[in-house]
């Protein structure tokens, strides 16, 4: 860079004197700062000329002078670092909140400064090997701009009184969060690894705010005073952290608040740079990934919203999505723990041990509507292979080698061995006659009243549904099988549901009288009264 530009002027002698030019320039070739010069003459309508670098006068002298007569504003006596050999250091003249200097000996011949605010110029020039106290810092910055002293809060109560008092947002004191008094939303952020920083004016009003993390360095989305706070912030040696998807790193703590009113809520702020927190003991922790990344059973909030609280959500390995946590319950056989939206969707409970299990470990039992889970009927059922259906194990007997269910155990002698078929045929008929299970439920089968449970109702209660059967026997012919609910009292049914529970409930009944058909009835048939007022 060998050439520069002047404006000819003239002196109080009446001599030409030159002034540099210090927009433009320095070039490397005399014919680009010959066109540059020609140009400015005929649009600026004075005379501009080139010049060599090697040629021009000492800076040096023209800055001390212009320090001396106070054309250049020094820097506060406050400011006492020792001074950096030519920068000339100033008070910025377009912003004196700024400090201007001389970059460089080109950048001197020009007459061209580079402004910084005071605690990037820190950063730049007086810390590259020991950290300046920060106590002392903020000493100096104030001492040029003192609207641009950073100050810092830690604590719930002055994390609580900076949002409060200071940039209006939707966690300010104007606005009110109903039944969380004594707490307020951004209390939470008072667990020590965060803080808020923020500047205040000339009255000491707060002027501008922003969530910072000291350790890491990282500041996220500024309130009040934008630009000076970014400024402030970053010659702090802080980094942005906002917009294009940037969120805070994983791992600051949040205090864990129980909102006093609402049950399974949390205090929690609105969030602008979190992605998400997450329960670790005692606290809160910033999460920064995604609801599948998180493991299994972790617990979580995303945001604390305008509301100023949130559930505690967890992530539902079967809907895929997130759910309420107190909702979750325990799967057996899968052995993953899922919301009541998966649960009773794809889950049931095992009428044996009372469990939840998800559907594909489901066991049939012989009773309608009633499954056992996979490992317990393992422990506690057994199947036979005569009815061809699923049993509890205290219902099986043994007879020789084989084990069946009791209600067929007649068919086989002490050996196991299985009567012939006619002679079963004919134990049957002397029993029974020729009434078959379809004349039983076929010719006038039964009467209900059209209210009734649900389905799941019924599978619940199978054993008091069952006690309502009341069957009357003439001679060895069913006259009739009455089921009338007496639970409830729900509206009307559409005919199709009425065609559905008459089906499920026929099969209730065929089980019932083929389970009495088997097993022999006396006679008179037995009564069977059943008050569900007991």
């Amino acid at each position: 860079m060998s050439f520069y530009l002047v404006r000819l002027e003239p002196d109080g002698a009446g001599a030409m004197k030159d002034v540099p030019i210090p927009d433009y320039g320095p070039y490397d070739k005399g014919s680009e700062a010959a066109k540059a010069a020609k140009t400015l003459t005929e649009e600026r309508g004075y005379k501009v000329q080139p010049r060599r670098m090697a040629q021009a006068p000492d800076w040096r002298g023209r800055q001390q002078e212009r320090l001396a007569s106070g054309a250049l504003k020094a820097l506060p006596e406050a400011w006492d670092l020792e001074p950096i050999k030519d920068h000339f250091a100033h008070l910025c003249p377009r912003d004196p909140s700024k400090i201007a200097f001389t970059e460089s000996d080109e950048h001197g011949t020009i007459d061209r400064t580079t402004s910084l605010n005071p605690g990037r110029y820190i950063t730049r020039f007086y810390e590259t090997e020991d950290k300046i106290p920060d106590a002392h810092r903020r000493k100096l910055i104030a001492a040029i701009d003192p609207n641009g002293e950073i100050f810092f809060a830690f604590s719930p109560e002055e994390i609580v009184r900076i949002y409060k008092e200071g940039p209006g947002s939707c966690m300010d004191g104007k606005h009110t969060f109903e039944g969380m008094d004594p707490h307020w939303p951004t209390e939470p952020y008072g667990a020590g690894d965060l803080a808020v920083a923020y500047t205040k004016n000339a009255e000491g009003r707060i002027q501008s705010r922003c969530l910072c993390w000291p350790e890491k360095k990282i500041f996220g989305r500024c309130y009040g005073d934008i630009q000076r706070m970014i400024a402030a912030m970053k010659a702090e040696g802080y980094t942005y952290y906002h917009g294009d998807n940037i969120r805070f790193p994983d791992g600051a703590k949040l205090l864990k608040i129980e909102h006093p009113e609402r049950r399974w809520e949390y205090v929690m702020p609105y969030f602008d740079d979190i992605e998400m927190v997450i329960m670790n003991g005692d606290y809160f922790e910033t999460y920064n990934g995604t609801l599948a990344s998180l493991p299994l059973g972790t617990k979580y909030i995303s945001c604390g919203g305008s509301a100023g609280r949130s559930l505690l959500y967890q992530y539902c390995p079967k809907m895929r999505s997130g759910q309420p946590a107190h909702t979750f319950k325990h799967i057996h056989g899968v052995e993953q723990e899922w919301s009541s939206q998966a649960y009773q969707s794809y889950a049931f409970t095992c009428r044996g041990s009372g469990k939840l299990y998800a559907n594909e470990f489901k066991v049939s039992m012989a009773t309608p509507g009633v499954y056992w889970g996979h490992d317990y009927f393992a422990e506690h059922g057994e199947h036979c292979a005569v009815t061809k259906k699923n049993h509890p194990k205290t219902e099986m007997v043994q007879k020789g080698d084989r084990r069946v269910h009791n209600s067929v155990e007649w068919r086989f002698d002490a050996d196991g061995k299985e009567l012939p078929a006619k002679k079963i045929k004919a134990i049957e008929e002397e029993r029974w006659g020729t009434v078959t299970i379809g004349d039983l439920i076929g010719e006038k089968p039964w009467h209900r009243d059209m209210r009734y449970l649900s389905k799941s109702r019924f599978e619940r209660e199978y054993n008091a549904v069952t006690n309502t059967v009341e069957t009357r026997v003439t001679g060895r012919r069913a006259d009739q099988v009455i089921i009338d609910d007496p639970f409830v009292a729900a509206p009307q049914l559409d005919p199709r549901q009425q065609q559905e529970m008459a089906r499920y409930m026929g099969d209730l009944v065929d089980r019932q009288l083929r389970d009495q058909m088997l097993r022999g009835l006396p006679e008179p048939a037995a009564r069977y009264d059943y008050d569900p007022t007991r």
